[in-house]
């Protein structure tokens, strides 16, 4: 499994620096124009091998080599403590607060990371070595927020639901993402940590701001509870979390079979774009013979 290194110092990490660049596993930045230090991060392996429990930073001189070294965690600034608190894992439990490299498949491994603690914590060390360093936004996040500004349908209205436009982007992504939840049940990951990965990939897979991450990850739960023939409820009720509880609960094969069915049957009922739909019903067949209208 890939450390994903390139995406994650240069779209996800929000950094107060000049310029960044990504050589192997690490990330050298140029703090200021003005200032001849550069910022080195690095993931801080654990006792354990391809086990990393969080960054390390160092300042580098030119001149002098490196003049301090800092180490932030994951556990200290609670990047993962969503994903962990989702699973029942606790501090002092196998896995918490760390991201592993064991694997062999492309799955991204910051699935349900919260950076922006982390991310804070960088600012403040850098503004001891160049005081008054004034916050530069990213390209990545000038970007997202761009897109949130011209596309954000007014979330706490609740405008979303009479966006036909944006209800079809919703449904058509659902059926990818419950192939990659798929994909990540056969790599031994839990359900409920492989739905939570849907809120970092939402502006990926639907083309809207990263905030309505939440609403994908309850329609896919939606779809799994349904094909396990349990009650939903609404979307963010406490039927549909009832549901996804039990299916944790569940063998391991079960959970899969249940999310290959969802995925099937989320398919099969994808609505088709409004760009791909005839402008006008076509002419009846004079075959007596018509297709059913479906189950």
């Amino acid at each position: 499994m890939s450390l994903h290194v390139q995406h994650f110092f240069t779209e996800l990490l929000d950094l107060p620096v000049h310029e960044r660049r990504v050589i192997g596993d690490a990330c050298y930045a140029v703090i200021s124009p003005d200032s001849p230090l550069r910022l080195r991060i690095e993931f801080a392996q654990t006792i354990r091998h391809r086990e990393y429990g969080g960054l390390r930073l160092s300042i580098l001189h030119p001149d002098q080599g490196v003049l301090d070294n800092a180490y932030l965690s994951f556990a200290d600034h609670s990047t993962f403590t969503v994903r962990d608190s989702r699973i029942g894992r606790q501090p002092g439990h196998d896995g918490y607060g760390v991201i592993r490299d064991w694997h062999h498949d492309d799955i991204s491994p910051w699935i349900g990371a919260a950076l922006t603690p982390l991310s804070h914590a960088i600012q403040d060390y850098l503004n001891v070595w160049v005081p008054g360093l004034a916050p530069t936004t990213t390209a990545v996040a000038e970007r997202d927020r761009s897109v949130q500004h011209d596309t954000d349908p007014a979330p706490a209205r609740g405008c979303w639901l009479t966006d036909a436009d944006f209800l079809t982007r919703l449904h058509r992504a659902t059926p990818l993402w419950l192939d990659i939840v798929d994909s990540v049940l056969d790599d031994d990951f839990p359900l409920t940590e492989a739905l939570t990965g849907t809120r970092d990939h939402a502006a990926q897979l639907l083309g809207i701001p990263p905030a309505f991450g939440l609403l994908i990850e309850a329609e896919a739960a939606a779809q799994i509870v349904q094909a396990a023939g349990l009650p939903v409820g609404s979307p963010f009720g406490p039927a549909l979390a009832a549901g996804i509880d039990h299916i944790a609960g569940l063998p391991a094969e079960q959970q899969q079979q249940l999310v290959k069915a969802a995925a099937r049957r989320c398919a099969l009922t994808t609505p088709v774009p409004a760009s791909l739909r005839p402008a006008i019903a076509p002419p009846r067949s004079s075959n007596p013979a018509r297709p059913s209208r479906g189950r």
